[in-house]
């Protein structure tokens, strides 16, 4: 459970000599490092794959308006946190899930405005050439698939849970 309440430093403190991290941390001048702690839960909670905000489109504009609580906050100014929060709380599993889940949204995203716009311009060339991008989905959700199940694999190995089926209860 995350429970962001809490210093992050005082959860996470083997954070504060990772490299890029460790210099946030020093910088930051705030009482008990309250804003850079609050910023890292931030990224946190968009970047943990057990976080309810992972999955959301808008995760950081969310979080930078409902938790940081400022609407305008640029996140790009603090991406160089981003990346070493991912090199050093993500898992290689969870990294590529995470480079999937982008850019399979990315590609979603293009996609559909691509489409569109050769729709629009009734680009027939074009539509052709998105059709075949678009039928190329399916194999790509499969690979995802195995992303996601090599992740789920580990997780089960992490915490040592896995969900026992009605053959392993000799109830079939």
């Amino acid at each position: 459970m995350i429970d962001t309440k809490n210093n992050f430093w005082k959860d996470h403190p083997e954070l504060t000599f990772a490299p890029e991290l460790d210099k946030f941390y020093k910088e930051d001048k705030s009482k008990n490092k309250e804003k850079s702690s609050k910023i890292m839960w931030g990224i946190h909670l968009c970047e943990s794959l057990e976080s309810m905000f992972y999955h959301h489109p808008d995760k950081y504009e969310q979080v930078a308006e409902k938790f940081i609580k400022e609407k305008e906050f640029k996140w790009e100014a603090h991406q160089k946190l981003v990346d070493m929060y991912r090199e050093y709380c993500l898992s290689d599993a969870e990294r590529s899930l995470t480079i999937w889940n982008e850019t399979m949204r990315l590609r979603s995203r293009s996609l559909k405005e691509m489409y569109q716009e050769a729709f629009d311009e009734k680009d027939t060339d074009e539509l052709v050439k998105l059709d075949k991008m678009l039928a190329l989905t399916p194999k790509m959700f499969d690979d995802y698939k195995k992303i996601k199940a090599d992740y789920e694999e580990e997780k089960t190995h992490k915490t040592g849970k896995r969900i026992r089926s009605l053959s392993d209860d000799d109830v079939i």
